[in-house]
C-alpha cells in the first residue's frame, strides 16, 4: 500500500531538542514518519549548517529551510498591533515559505501543521489539514497576562483574544487535530462553542532511563528553558517565597536551576545556595544527583517534558497543579507530589529532604506510571491510530 506524503510545516528549527516546542516537535515527525512520507518546512532566524541538519533526514524525506532575519520579526511584531492577527503568527511569519507551501501543496496527501503560528501558512486553502496545537496557547497568554509588566500585560491581553478566535477558525476549518492534554482540548472546545469536531489528546513522551539512587546531599533541581517566561515565573518566584522558608531549617540546600539561556532576573538569583548553571550538555547529570526535583509551575500551559525526564528516572517530583496538567490519571502523594501554597511547598520539601525511603518509593511509583502511560511506544501506537482515523474520514 502506498504510504501518504505529507508536508510538517514548523514555526522553528526542530534541532537542537533544547525545549519542550522541539521535543514535541521531532516526537510528532518522528511518528508521522512510520506510516508517512514525511517533507518539512521550517523557518529561523538563524541559518543551519548542513551537518546540523542531518539528524532530521532519519525521519525527512526533504527538509527546507527559511530564514528570517530577527530585525525582520520585530518589525513584524510592531506591525501586527495593527491586524487582526496574532502577534505569534505575524512576526514569525515568512513570505518566502509562504510562496514555496503553495507551490508544493499539490504534492501532498496531506499538511500536518507543527503548532498554530505553523498553521497561517494554510488557512483558507483547501486541502487536507492537520494541526497539532501542542497546548492552548491563548489559555497560557491568558494565565501569563495576570503576572506580567504592563507593557507585557498590554501584548498578552490582545494576543490572548487573538489566538482564541484563531484556534477557533482552525477548530472549524482543519480536518483533523491533536493536542497535548485533556485541560487544553477542553479549553479550545469552550471557547470555540464547538461540540462536533474530535481533539486528539496525544500526550508527550519519554524513555525510561536508569534509576537515580537517593542520596543525601540537600539538591534541589529544576531543569527547563530559562529564556522561557513560566519558567523564569517559577523559579523566581520559588526562590523568593518558598525557598527562603527551607533554608531556615535545612542551611545547606542547595537549588540548582539548570537550563539554556537563562534571563538575568534568573541570573540574578545566584547567591552561594541557589546556582544558575546556563546551558549544561547533559541535564542528567543534575537529575540524578537531585534530592527533589522541584517543578514549581504557577503559570503555562501543557504537559512539562522535565517532570516526565525527571520521573523516568525514578525522581522524587514536587510541583504545583498547573506543572502537573495533561498526568491523566496520576495520583498525588503516591506518583508524585502536588500543592500550590508556598507554605506547602516548602513543608513538603523540607520533611522529604529528611526522608529517604519516602523519596525512593514516589521515585520508584513515578517511573511505573511513565513505563504503563508515557513511552514512545505506548504514544506512538495512540498517535498512528487516531491518525489513521482522521485520513480515513477525510
Amino acid at each position: 500500500m502506498k504510504r501518504p506524503r505529507v508536508l510538517v510545516i514548523n514555526s522553528k528549527s526542530l534541532l537542537p531538542n533544547i525545549d519542550g516546542a522541539t521535543i514535541r516537535s521531532t516526537q510528532m515527525v518522528r511518528m508521522l514518519a512510520e506510516t508517512c512520507d514525511v517533507d518539512l518546512v521550517y523557518t529561523c532566524s538563524k541559518k543551519t549548517q548542513p551537518k546540523d541538519i542531518s539528524p532530521l533526514y532519519a525521519y525527512c524525506k526533504h527538509v527546507k529551510e527559511f530564514t528570517t532575519s530577527t530585525f525582520g520579526m520585530i518589525i513584524r511584531g510592531l506591525l501586527g498591533f495593527f491586524s487582526s492577527k496574532p502577534l505569534q503568527c505575524a512576526y514569525l511569519y515568512s513570505s518566502e515559505a509562504q510562496k514555496y507551501i503553495n507551490e508544493h501543496i499539490p504534492e501532498y496527501d496531506f499538511v500536518f501543521c507543527n503548532n498554530v503560528r505553523a498553521a497561517q501558512y494554510v488557512v483558507g486553502r483547501k486541502c487536507t489539514k492537520i494541526i497539532d496545537y501542542v497546548d492552548a496557547l491563548s489559555m497560557r497568554y491568558e494565565k501569563e497576562m495576570h503576572k506580567a509588566n504592563l507593557f507585557a500585560k498590554i501584548a498578552f491581553y490582545i494576543d490572548a483574544k487573538r489566538l482564541a478566535r484563531y484556534e477557533s477558525r482552525i477548530l472549524k476549518e482543519f480536518q483533523g487535530h491533536f493536542i497535548i492534554s485533556d485541560v487544553d482540548r477542553q479549553y479550545i472546545l469552550k471557547k470555540s462553542h464547538v461540540s462536533n469536531k474530535d481533539i486528539f489528546v496525544i500526550n508527550n513522551s519519554t524513555e525510561l532511563r536508569s534509576s537515580v539512587t537517593q542520596n543525601d546531599e540537600q539538591n534541589l533541581v529544576f531543569v527547563g528553558s530559562m529564556f522561557y517566561e513560566p519558567n523564569i515565573v517559577a523559579v523566581t518566584s520559588f526562590v523568593h517565597k518558598v525557598f527562603p522558608k527551607i533554608l531556615k531549617t535545612h542551611p545547606n540546600t542547595k537549588f540548582y536551576i539548570v537550563g539554556t539561556r537563562p534571563a538575568l532576573s534568573v541570573r540574578n538569583l545566584a547567591s552561594d545556595n541557589v546556582i544558575v548553571t546556563g546551558f549544561v550538555e547533559d541535564p542528567q547529570l543534575y537529575l540524578k544527583k537531585a534530592t527533589v526535583v522541584v517543578v514549581p509551575m504557577i503559570s503555562g500551559a501543557g504537559v512539562q517534558n522535565k517532570i516526565l525526564e525527571a520521573m523516568s528516572m525514578s525522581c522524587c517530583v514536587v510541583t504545583t497543579t498547573i506543572g502537573s496538567e495533561g498526568l491523566d490519571n496520576i495520583v498525588n502523594n503516591k506518583d508524585i507530589i502536588i500543592c500550590d501554597q508556598y507554605e506547602q511547598l516548602a513543608g513538603q520539601i523540607a520533611a522529604l529532604i529528611d526522608d529517604k525511603a519516602r523519596r525512593n518509593e514516589i521515585g520508584r511509583n513515578a517511573r511505573v506510571y511513565i513505563a504503563k502511560n508515557l513511552t514512545y511506544d505506548i504514544i506512538s501506537k495512540q498517535f498512528t491510530k487516531d491518525l489513521k482515523n482522521m485520513l480515513r474520514t477525510n
